[in-house]
Parts: C-alpha cells; sequence; structure tokens
C-alpha cells in the first residue's frame, strides 16, 4: 500500500522499548504513532484519529481500561477500535478490560503474529461495513435488526436523521451533527473514513432515492417531488437528478409507465 494509505495505529505504553518494538513490527503494514501514557494518547487519539488503538493496561496516571472507557464514551472516537494489552492473566482481569469495552484482549507475553492477526481483523470488519454503505445506494428504508457494531449504529443513525427531516429544505451538515451527536469536522471524517461519502453526498443521494421511490409510486408531479424530498429550486433538482441517473426525473417516470404499460 502507498505510505499515506496504511491505516493508522496509535501505540500506547510507557515502556519506550515496547513501543518501539511494536513499531518495528506493525511499521511494514500500518503507520505508528506512539504515547507514553492514557492521557497523552487521549490527546493524540483526538488530533489524529486513528483507525486503531493499541494499548497496555498497566501504565502511570491515566491507564489502559481507564483510557479504553475515555474512548468508548467520547462520540468523535468511539468507533475507534482498542486492543488492550496486559500481564493479567486472570479472567477476572480480562472481564475488566472487556467492560471498559475493549474490542480484543491480549495476555502479556504475546505472540506479534497473533497481535498483528487481531488488528488485520478488526481493521478488516470496518473495511466489510464500508463496503456495504458506499455503493451507489445507501440503503433508504434499509432496516437492519440487529446493529452489529458501534459503526454500523452510528450510520443508521446519520440515515434516520436524514430521513425524519427530507422535507425540510434548510437541512445542513450542521443540522446532521448536532442529531447524531457529533461535530462537523468528525462527522465528516467518520462518514468518509466508514463509506467514502461526505455528509453533503450522503444529504444528496437520500433525497434522490427517495425522489426515486416517489416517481416510481406516482406521488405528484415533478415539481412536488422536488420540494417533497427538500429541494428548494425544481430546476437544481432536475439537474442533480440527471447527473446520478442519467435522464430527467419526467422521463424516468415515462419510462416507467411505459414498462408497466408492457
Amino acid at each position: 500500500a502507498a505510505r499515506e494509505d496504511r491505516p493508522l495505529v496509535l501505540v500506547v505504553d510507557d515502556n519506550a522499548e515496547l513501543r518501539a518494538f511494536l513499531r518495528q513490527h506493525l511499521e511494514p503494514d500500518y503507520r505508528v504513532v506512539e504515547a507514553e501514557d492514557g492521557a497523552a494518547a487521549l490527546e493524540r487519539a483526538r488530533e489524529a484519529v486513528p483507525d486503531l488503538i493499541v494499548s497496555d493496561v498497566m501504565m502511570p496516571g491515566l491507564d489502559g481500561d481507564a483510557l479504553c472507557r475515555a474512548v468508548k464514551t467520547d462520540p468523535d472516537l468511539d468507533f475507534v477500535p482498542v486492543i488492550l494489552l496486559t500481564a493479567r492473566a486472570s479472567m477476572e482481569g480480562r472481564l475488566q478490560g472487556l467492560e471498559t469495552g475493549a474490542d480484543d484482549y491480549l495476555t502479556k507475553p504475546f505472540a506479534m503474529a497473533e497481535l498483528r492477526a487481531r488488528i488485520a481483523n478488526l481493521i478488516a470488519q470496518r473495511r466489510r461495513l464500508k463496503a456495504r454503505w458506499q455503493g451507489d445506494g445507501l440503503r433508504l428504508h434499509a432496516t437492519v435488526p440487529e446493529v452489529t457494531s458501534a459503526d454500523e449504529a452510528f450510520l443508521q443513525s446519520v440515515l434516520d436523521a436524514i430521513e425524519a427531516a427530507m422535507e425540510d429544505e434548510t437541512f445542513s451538515v450542521a443540522r446532521l451533527a448536532e442529531a447524531v451527536g457529533q461535530s462537523r469536522a468528525n462527522l465528516h471524517r467518520r462518514l468518509k473514513q466508514l463509506t467514502g461519502k461526505t455528509p453533503s453526498e450522503w444529504i444528496m443521494a437520500l433525497r434522490l432515492e427517495r425522489a426515486v421511490a416517489l416517481l416510481a409510486g406516482g406521488a405528484g408531479t415533478v415539481s412536488e417531488v422536488a420540494y417533497g424530498v427538500g429541494f428548494k429550486s425544481v430546476s437544481y433538482f432536475c439537474k442533480c437528478f440527471r447527473e446520478r441517473y442519467g435522464t430527467t426525473p419526467a422521463r424516468y417516470r415515462e419510462t416507467l409507465g411505459d414498462e408497466t404499460d408492457r
């Protein structure tokens, strides 16, 4: 992969030698940033928003459990997978780590190959999620019977917020960010990271998908459909529709009529 295309991993440990060891073994496949304790890691995570965090548990000050809890309760970071490394071998220690929201847990001493496999697995899960949501359609009216991850729950909340405000021509990226409890910058970064689409692209895509459904159902005139999905201008609606579907709304409806008459 190109140097800058590699996923970003934040390595957190108060032991400089272990950080160097992890960097050495991860850098062929990942970009690596380091932090020497939980407080520094939290600051670094908010600056860089890594694809994954690997953290020791036993550290002075803010330890790994507290760091994980802080990450998983921060709406700007809660989607970042966390792997905790610990010398605590007891079941109680493992449960404590998982209860903080850690995505995975590895007991020291660990095999580097196993850590690499777990990192790759968690990042692959994120990529599969991205592939499901970044196609031409954003699954308007999609139902997710059992949300399988924080990422999918977040994407569903974005979809629900846009659908709820579909007819509101003043609905904006700022309003969407507020509705899903994110800063504008993080909403943009998180949606782009997960789906390859920006918030404004999501809003536009869902409005046009709703328009297609309304046109197919014979719901009103082209003008009524345009205003019904939040466009201020019919001409702009027709322009956007043509750019996405290669035909005008009126011609699209005529084509459907021709097909149903056969």
